[in-house]
């Protein structure tokens, strides 16, 4: 079964995780490039989560725009 993709703060945290792992002197080479394959899924994940909230964010600004020029209108 395949695990389930994190969400933004759950890869966030485990980013940093890893980070602190990648900071110490105890990795050897397969460890290290095990941490780095897992860092890039996740920021590829935490890539993918902040481009949809920022599509998400300027879908309702267009809404609320179009909305605001109806408004606009309907008062003239």
């Amino acid at each position: 079964m395949a695990k389930k993709q994190p969400g933004y703060a759950e890869a966030l945290a485990e980013l940093e995780e890893i980070l602190e792992q990648l900071e110490g002197d105890d990795l050897d080479v397969d460890q290290l490039a095990a941490l780095v394959g897992r860092a890039s899924e996740l920021l590829i994940t935490c890539r993918s989560s902040i481009t949809r909230a920022q599509e998400d964010v300027d879908r309702i600004v267009k809404e609320l725009d179009e909305l605001e020029i109806e408004l606009d209108e309907e008062d003239e």
